[in-house]
């Protein structure tokens, strides 16, 4: 009989798993995709026979392309991202790949697992003669069970909003009226009557600035707002890029109302978000001082940042407080642009695209929401990222380098207490890091400063060095630096990198947390997203601590193993 039921048994586990693999197939998980990554709705089992959730890639980036900018929109139990491609060095592409390729699509039911589905909306599918060129980024949402997609329409220079829907999110129909949308002259630099491909300001000769079209739910009505990057003659000598607004009852027709915002210091924000917080209206744009502009950013130390402006309606206007009007940013261009919010679990989260070390990849989610001065941040998105550990890690003091190259010298001492407190008094105008016995690629490190610590600055160390007993091995250091306010990314020679602006109080305990994940760190204090960096991840770390110049207690750490890029470690 026993023997009979465990036939039984593994017939139907069989005939499972060939049901499982035409879903996968029936859902368009096929080979373009499964060959690399799980199926993401699918389940297994292991040798224990405790059921396992698949999922598919953390830090996502399209296979054999690098991915931009990028937003989202949640359907039938999915959410789904779209993103700009972008040719990848040392890849093969025919002229459809370079010229004429689609947007990215994948998806997700975590915001941090997502799986590549094919690409969708491809220029080459158009017949319309004002979108022969690259798409540009745009918006989606669901009215009515059908997905609307908005994207920038690109003849040459000249750019317009298109539109197409779908109501499986595979299968595109085009407007047929497309475009829907170029700038009015009213308000705007727009197309020249007499001559089409050229634009009605000399300066502006044959551009037109008309893209990134964001698209909300009027929140008091049934129509909806369009918000998109137009430029405008400027309040002095040049024109300038702002951002317009547009009312539609039937996402199809809009009525262009004007200028929301008009940047201070910023000659050309992108990537438009607008949202709701705490009774508040927030804009969040995309922009760097690449993008023509010097002065216009709260945080010194930033090039390339998320920036906000407030107002107190949709209908804006939408203004920009130069004391603080940074999210997220940094002082390279590895530090995360192009961010992009949906709402998720009843939580508003935003993601945007990171640098992997040269790669593009999406970010982890981050939550949305104001500090306790009133100021609008990102946050660790514990409900969503604890998903990612896969084990704790052991953390005994292994080694403690030396700080000196000309002689086996220390700062300090560091030691490990019976209650599991951490403490080290390093000399003044010296600093002393240790080194914990554990190794991971990818890792999350947590820890609390107990307010009794008086140093100048603490922080987090990593090395895959073999031998931790002299200061080179000390690859990266990643320093919060309460004395200057800042936190910032350095190595053994303590040369500058990257660097934030935080403003430390004294005499606080404070909350500390760094994931590495591939080639890039996140830092976080009290849970708000503070620094994130491209870093160079060179295999399996030992990390550790660092003080400097006076006495620190760590409490409560944690160490935890986290997944791989592509699948779970």
């Amino acid at each position: 009989m026993k023997s009979f039921v465990r036939t039984i048994t593994v017939i139907i586990i069989c005939m499972a798993a060939i049901m499982l693999a035409a879903a996968c197939q029936n859902e368009g998980i096929g080979a373009e995709s499964s060959d690399y990554m799980p199926s993401l709705s699918g389940t297994s089992q292991d040798q224990n026979g405790e059921v396992l959730k698949l999922n598919g890639q953390i830090k996502y980036s399209p296979k054999n392309y690098l991915m931009w900018d990028n937003w989202y929109v949640e359907m039938n139990g999915m959410v789904h991202l779209i993103h700009l491609k972008w040719l990848k060095s040392g890849v093969n592409y025919d002229m459809e790949a370079e010229n004429k390729r689609g947007f990215g699509h994948a998806v997700s039911t975590d915001l941090v697992h997502w799986e590549e589905r094919s690409d969708i909306l491809k220029v080459s599918d158009s017949d319309n003669e004002l979108d022969v060129d690259y798409r540009y980024t745009g918006s989606a949402i669901v009215h009515n069970g059908r997905c609307y997609i908005f994207y920038t329409m690109r003849k040459w220079g000249g750019q317009r909003i298109g539109v197409a829907w779908s109501d499986d999110m595979e299968n595109w129909t085009e407007y047929a009226g497309n475009p829907i949308l170029e700038p009015d002259s009213e308000y705007f630099i727009t197309f020249d009557k007499n001559n089409p491909g050229t634009s009605n300001n000399k300066l502006w000769g044959d551009s037109i600035d008309c893209r990134d079209f964001l698209v909300i739910k009027d929140p008091d009505g049934e129509g909806f707002y369009g918000y998109f990057v137009a430029s405008a003659e400027g309040e002095f000598t040049t024109p300038t890029a702002v951002v317009g607004l547009a009312y539609s009852t039937d996402l199809l027709n809009w009525e262009q109302l004007g200028i929301v915002y008009r940047p201070d210091g910023v000659s050309m924000p992108e990537m438009i978000d607008v949202f709701e917080v705490d009774g508040k209206w927030y804009m969040t744009l995309t922009t760097g001082k690449n993008n023509g502009g010097i002065n216009m950013f709260s945080d010194p130390y930033v090039v390339r940042a998320q920036i906000y402006a407030v107002s107190d309606s949709p209908k804006g206007p939408f203004i920009e407080d130069k004391e603080d009007n940074v999210v997220f940013g940094g002082g390279t261009y590895g530090s995360g642009y192009s961010s992009r919010s949906i709402m998720f679990d009843g939580i508003r989260r935003m993601l945007y695209t990171d640098n992997n070390g040269g790669d593009a990849v999406l970010s982890f989610p981050k939550n949305v929401g104001l500090n306790d001065k009133g100021q609008l941040r990102a946050y660790y998105a514990s409900d969503l990222m604890e998903s990612i550990r896969t084990g704790e890690l052991t953390t005994e003091i292994t080694a403690q380098p030396s700080t000196s190259f000309a002689w086996p010298t220390h700062g300090g001492h560091w030691l490990k207490k019976e209650d599991q407190a951490y403490i080290c008094n390093a000399d003044r105008n010296s600093w002393q890091a240790c080194f914990f016995d554990s190794i991971s690629k990818n890792m999350e490190l947590c820890f609390t400063v107990d307010a009794s610590s008086d140093c100048s600055s603490f922080g987090i160390v990593l090395s895959n060095a073999s031998d931790l007993s002299k200061p080179e091995s000390i690859q990266n250091i990643i320093v919060l630096d309460r004395e200057n306010d800042r936190v910032y990314m350095t190595d053994y020679m303590w040369e500058f990198k990257n660097a934030r602006y935080f403003d430390f109080d004294d005499n606080l305990e404070y909350e500390i947390r760094m994931i590495l994940a591939g080639n890039t760190v996140e830092v976080y204090i009290n849970d708000e997203f503070v620094f994130n960096s491209a870093i160079s991840n060179l295999g399996r770390n030992h990390t550790g601590l660092f003080v400097n110049d006076g006495s620190i207690k760590i409490n409560q750490l944690k160490l935890y193993k986290v997944e791989s890029e592509n699948k779970k470690s």
